[in-house]
């Protein structure tokens, strides 16, 4: 007999609907709760770079800073008792006109200034800026030199001051064992930053005094190189037709006094100024600098700041005094001012009888050397350093790592300790800058949905320069 097909052959089994229904409901738990942690670790890495964002631009921008402020007294070396005569700059005068140079917070009452308009696009609410910088910062102007260099000119000092000075320097630096005048000349073109258009940059004349006072090289008063001038006690090297006195050249505040032989020629200064300004193109807060006086005819905001580092929300600046400058005047025990609890006004020791621009201005007064009276306690240049903060910001939050903070939360400003405020989105105390409190729930701050960080360093101003 024929054997049964049946049996040839066994049947092949697959899935049944009810397994292949369990299946798919597992890879979809699996799915759910692999997506689930992935979105949440997306988010946590999210919210670690928000958090760490305004970390960065803070310390950045104080290690840019710090670079200036160490410098900003390199050239200054003759009083040992106010060694920063012109380190740090709060007044010059021009054309007659004193003419403030540095500021602490900003209001837009300032002479020439005024509050910027709110805008709709980019988003800037109304009283976030002036014309010379944000609401509530500082702006600071000092002389920080890149290449330091004096040389010594030949007396007698030219007097009076005015017009068309004949001024002879002992520069020798490139004339070499050939006595080439050529390079001579090119040596001190490249030491003072002259051009045959704009002239030299912004230089100083100093007297063993400590007396001094601005000067440029205008375009057509360079003269010639002689490198064979080394008779003792001359070294006519270098001859130059200046103004030591005009209307377009800046001076001390209180205007240039005589100077007394030997005088000496500094080079390689770096004028520069220093704000917080939020951009009208993308509403970004941004630390700017400027290469020059700040002057309030002009940049208001004017085109000359450029922007270095953004988010940088906050610059504030505190004066350190020195112990011997302060003894007996009745701040002896206050020697850091413009702090949350010491701030340069018209109330504070010495400023009460001080001639205009005094401490209503709110930044320490500058006598210069042509002041013609004792210095006040709170002059510039009793100041032996500088305490400055900046606060840095984050972009705007993103949905998922406002999901992982307290943005929602709105409590009261904890007066005695704001860190501890539940929610501490919103821009930190520093200095004298108060934190900014909400216009309608006059207890809040003014919350955002940005991170905030306050980084503070603390410099001596001092003479960095072997012998200087």
């Amino acid at each position: 007999m024929w054997p049964s097909s049946s049996s040839s052959r066994r049947r092949v089994r697959g899935f049944t609907l009810l397994e292949a229904m369990i299946s798919l409901l597992l890879l979809v738990i699996v799915l759910i709760v692999a997506m689930t942690m992935l979105f949440q670790m997306r988010a946590f890495a999210e919210r670690q770079q928000y958090f760490m964002l305004p970390r960065q631009a803070a310390r950045r921008a104080t290690d840019y800073l710090s670079y200036y402020f160490a410098g900003a007294s390199d050239v200054n070396y003759v009083d040992s008792t106010h060694p920063s005569p012109n380190a740090l700059i709060m007044y010059y005068n021009l054309n007659g006109a004193v003419t403030q140079a540095s500021y602490n917070n900003l209001t837009g009452t300032e002479t020439l200034n005024a509050l910027l308009p709110a805008s709709v696009t980019p988003p800037i609410p109304a009283n976030t800026s002036t014309k010379f910088g944000d609401v509530g910062t500082d702006v600071i102007t000092m002389v920080s030199p890149f290449s330091p260099g004096r040389y010594q000119v030949w007396a007698p000092f030219p007097t009076p001051l005015g017009s068309g000075k004949d001024l002879f320097f002992n520069f020798r630096v490139g004339c070499g064992v050939g006595l080439d005048d050529v390079a001579n000349l090119a040596a001190f073109k490249a030491a003072t930053g002259f051009d045959a258009v704009t002239g030299s940059a912004l230089l100083m004349l100093v007297d063993r005094n400590g007396s001094w006072s601005y000067v440029r090289i205008p375009s057509g008063g360079l003269g010639a190189s002689d490198c064979s001038d080394v008779t003792a006690g001359s070294f006519k090297n270098i001859k130059v037709t200046v103004d030591t006195a005009s209307a377009t050249l800046p001076a001390p505040p209180n205007g240039v006094a005589s100077l007394t032989d030997p005088v000496y020629l500094v080079t390689g200064l770096q004028v520069i100024s220093f704000r917080v300004l939020t951009d009208s193109v993308d509403g970004v807060p941004k630390l700017q600098q400027k290469l020059g006086l700040f002057d309030p005819n002009t940049d208001n905001p004017g085109t000359a700041f450029t922007n270095v580092m953004e988010n940088v929300e906050d610059l504030q600046i505190a004066y350190v005094y020195s112990q011997d400058a302060a003894a007996g005047t009745g701040i002896d025990k206050s020697l850091v001012w413009n702090t949350a609890s010491q701030t340069i006004d018209p109330t504070a020791p010495g400023c009460g009888a001080l001639p205009a621009p005094g401490c209503d201005t709110h930044v320490p007064f500058q006598a210069g050397p042509n002041f013609g009276a004792a210095i006040p306690p709170l002059d510039i240049s009793n100041v032996i350093g500088v305490r400055f903060s900046i606060t840095g910001r984050s972009p705007l939050l993103p949905i998922g790592a406002r999901q992982l903070t307290n943005v929602d939360a709105k409590d009261d400003l904890v007066v005695a300790d704001p860190s501890k405020t539940p929610n501490q989105h919103f821009r930190p105390r520093s200095e004298d800058h108060d934190v900014t409190m909400d216009t309608v729930f006059l207890t809040r701050p003014l919350y955002d949905q940005y991170d905030h960080y306050r980084a503070t360093a603390t410099l001596m101003l001092r003479n960095r320069i072997p012998k200087g």
